[in-house]
């Protein structure tokens, strides 16, 4: 489920358009490699590329959960200031001396919660995903501003340093994330839940006809969101090592970036979180180019908004042109 394929009985034409779909994404990561080597030196150095993996961790984490729901052909732009709402209540149980144990398991509920709420007004309310998660999205970042109360939360001096800790040589957080990505990757393609995404957001009601139960997998889909948000806010915490006021809503357009980019439809039914690792991986490259080239940080958002411009732009319309040569073999 991770690659487009067509039948051979259908036009080179339509060949052509699946191979170029499938191989786009490589090609662009071996040309911005080649262009940031050349224009940028240091850039595959160990210790630039380790701090690639470290920087864009959480980012990692918020792209895997946006990829569950936009298989669904449903969105979520409330990922960052999610983010930022649990940052700031780990961060402070952090500063307060709470076990680390504990203030993970409430992170990650918390999360859940948060994402629950998305759930629950998609599935039960019937309400646009994209609505949806525009307004939490506000209602998150007004929530961390109250909590914030123009007081930043230093807990770099007594959060677990996860940023800088090295596994073997590697940065922790990378293994964590190939670890979730792994299971994600399993789950996707091996397992009930994920078969089911996919039948989703090909056609949700054929896949309701056939007795996929649409809502009560959407609501999951957007409570897994959050428990991943939940994750990647104490990693984000630990990287940072302070929580302000506007904190993840940073991370919102790069996440989704990296899902469209990747090669994950934003029609829904087509794609997969390996297919994000890659469009994270050119993301995540891209950011830390333009900063070693010196360009001024603002251009970031703007090369990124083009990014998911140009990629939503040809995944519509390479997958209807797609469709309509499908159909006009039947």
């Amino acid at each position: 489920m991770t690659t487009t394929t067509v039948p051979s009985a259908f036009a080179p034409s339509a060949r052509m358009l699946v191979v170029l779909r499938n191989a786009l994404l490589p090609i662009l990561l071996v040309a911005e490699v080649i262009f940031f080597t050349v224009a940028a030196p240091g850039f595959l150095s160990a210790a630039n590329l380790a701090n690639v993996v470290i920087n864009s961790a959480d980012l990692a984490l918020l792209a895997a959960g946006v990829t569950l729901v936009v298989l669904l052909a449903g969105i979520d732009v409330s990922v960052g200031p999610m983010l930022g709402v649990v940052a700031w209540v780990g961060a402070t149980l952090f500063v307060a001396g709470t076990p680390p144990p504990l203030v993970v398991v409430i992170a990650l509920l918390l999360g859940g919660a948060l994402g629950a709420v998305n759930g629950a007004l998609v599935v039960g309310g019937r309400i646009s995903p994209i609505i949806t998660t525009l307004g939490t999205a506000a209602i998150f970042k007004t929530v961390l501003f109250i909590l914030w109360d123009s007081t930043d939360v230093f807990a770099g001096p007594v959060v677990p340093a996860l940023g800088p800790a090295r596994a073997g040589g590697l940065p922790l957080v990378g293994l964590v994330v190939l670890a979730v990505f792994g299971v994600l990757a399993y789950v996707l393609r091996h397992r009930v839940f994920g078969r089911r995404l996919f039948a989703i957001g090909n056609d949700a009601e054929g896949a309701r006809l056939l007795g996929v139960p649409v809502g009560r997998t959407a609501f999951a889909a957007y409570v897994l969101v959050g428990v991943l948000v939940g994750l990647a806010a104490l990693i984000y915490v630990g990287r940072v090592g302070v929580v302000q006021a506007t904190a993840g809503n940073e991370l919102t357009l790069p996440a989704i970036a990296a899902v469209v980019v990747g090669g994950t439809s934003i029609l829904g039914g087509e794609g997969g979180v390996l297919r994000t690792l890659g469009g994270l991986a050119f993301i995540a490259l891209l950011q830390n180019g333009v900063v070693l080239m010196g360009v001024p940080p603002l251009w970031n958002g703007v090369l990124v908004g083009a990014a998911v411009a140009l990629a939503v732009a040809f995944d519509v319309l390479t997958r209807r042109t797609l469709d309509k040569r499908i159909g006009a073999r039947k």
